[in-house]
């Protein structure tokens, strides 16, 4: 395209400066669409959403990042950031948890193996005598 520009006169090849286009497909039903699509399947995919409401990927990963403010972890869609109540379930879990295991002067409390988020309780029976 820049090459037949040169011929008519032209000599500079930077890109003229234009209005960029709103984008039509970020619009508040699109936004509840993604929201329930997630909620309902954790698992759809960027190219799902795609073809259901007919929008361009960038439109998709701006909905799911900016205004839904998710990100995918082990193939689900996950919050950013927790809600009041998620917090509170965590808050009495953890009350619940420091009463069964004495304020941690219980020695079971050593059989809990936790790392990134995931709780497992661990149970050797070959140490066990």
């Amino acid at each position: 395209m820049k090459l037949r520009l040169v011929p008519r006169g032209r000599t500079n090849l930077i890109d003229d400066v234009r209005e960029q286009q709103p984008t039509t497909a970020t619009t508040e039903h699109n936004i509840s669409v993604v929201r329930h699509m997630i909620e309902t399947d954790k698992r759809v995919t960027y190219q799902q959403i795609r073809v259901s409401l007919g929008i361009g990927m960038s439109q998709v990963h701006n909905i799911l990042h900016e205004h839904l403010a998710v990100r995918k972890l082990r193939a689900r869609w996950i919050l950013h950031n927790l809600t009041e109540a998620q917090k509170l379930r965590r808050v009495d879990w953890c009350r619940e948890m420091h009463a069964i295991f004495n304020g941690g002067d219980s020695n079971s409390v050593f059989d809990i193996v936790t790392g990134d988020e995931s709780w497992i309780y661990c149970y050797d029976p070959e140490t066990k005598r």
